[in-house]
């Protein structure tokens, strides 16, 4: 039997909205929907999956590993599992975006915990 969530039934509020799979019938995929503001992201942080950033609209600096990536709406950005991450929205508007992780739940560890 198929699905249909309305973003605005996901947690969260209308800067991220998040996807978990395994509260959706055990899907292997979570996500997060966004629209940062200029200026917003998360910190340094890593996965142990792969991470694939779908961008829509607006503009981002992303951080991945020891490289920064400038990217714009149209852009897929993917980060190994593993590997230090983050983004900032960098445009004038906000950065719409589907933040993917590919496992069904969200595993994260932040860079500035032990």
């Amino acid at each position: 039997m198929g699905l249909h969530i309305r973003n605005t039934d996901l947690p969260g509020n209308d800067v991220s909205r998040t996807f978990l799979g395994r509260d959706h019938g055990g899907v292997p995929v979570s996500f997060f929907v966004q629209a940062s503001p200029p200026g917003h992201g998360p910190g340094p942080h890593t996965h142990p999956y792969a991470e694939v950033f779908v961008l829509h609209e607006g503009s981002g600096s992303f951080l991945a590993g020891d490289q920064t990536i400038e990217a714009t709406g149209g852009s897929v950005v993917v980060v190994p599992p593993g590997e230090l991450h983050g983004f900032t929205a960098s445009g004038a508007g906000p950065l719409r975006m589907t933040c993917i992780h590919v496992n069904d739940r969200m595993i994260t560890e932040w860079a500035d915990q032990d």
